[in-house]
């Protein structure tokens, strides 16, 4: 079954206001409209991070959503997990061929150089491509301030395009938000991946129904 990315939600504990606030925030958002969810927290131990991970797979769970984890890779081998990698983590290449078929894993993707050199690499290796890339930024932003520039939405655009002509979806991160969503449907891109726009939200349900809204406002929509 095609796992929807239409809204890719990754955790923050400092914005949520607190790790304990996390599955809750998680279960609201799930209910407004979040259709994956990544748990990311590069502060936590490896068994406070088991923990929070099994906090969230039962969260997740009850509302038949897929959970990937951030960087993670050795705890999502163990509890069975797909896996979301950045530029600097383990090797994509590395990442897919110890993990099991049935897991999906996402990889970052910064610019279009980067697309085609991981077509390449898994072309070369006969590895399976990501199953999903996240795309960006799309526009600067304070949850990552350290981020590469900004693609704006012409950029990623591109990056895409390819990416679907390649059988890989694409979500679109970093000031993701209500004034983009509509001109970010508008590409081949397959979801929204927000952070701050639901964490630090009043109303997480809220925040997740008005971007799921913006950017598949119409039944005829495929997503």
């Amino acid at each position: 079954m095609t796992t929807d990315f239409s809204l890719y939600l990754v955790t923050d504990p400092e914005l949520g206001g607190g790790p304990e606030h996390v599955p809750g925030i998680v279960d609201k958002a799930i209910t407004g409209g979040v259709t994956v969810v990544q748990l990311r927290d590069k502060h936590a131990t490896e068994e406070v991070f088991r923990a929070r991970t099994v906090e969230l797979l039962d969260v997740c769970g009850s509302h038949g959503v897929e959970l990937f984890l951030n960087d993670r890779f050795d705890i999502a081998h163990e509890l069975g997990c797909h896996l979301h990698i950045g530029q600097g983590d383990i090797a994509y290449v590395e990442a897919r061929r110890a993990l099991p078929d049935d897991l999906m894993v996402g990889l970052t993707i910064e610019n279009m150089e980067q697309l085609q050199a991981v077509i390449e690499q898994c072309s070369r290796e006969g590895v399976r491509l990501p199953d999903v890339v996240g795309v960006g930024p799309v526009r600067d932003t304070a949850t990552k301030p350290d981020a590469p520039s900004a693609l704006g939405v012409a950029g990623l655009a591109g990056i895409a395009t390819v990416a679907q002509q390649h059988g890989m979806a694409s979500v679109a991160i970093g000031g993701v938000d209500q004034s983009n969503a509509v001109g970010l449907a508008r590409t081949d891109i397959d979801g929204l991946c927000v952070v701050s726009n639901i964490m630090a939200a009043a109303d997480p349900a809220q925040a997740a129904a008005e971007l799921i809204t913006l950017f598949r406002p119409l039944p005829s929509r495929p997503r």
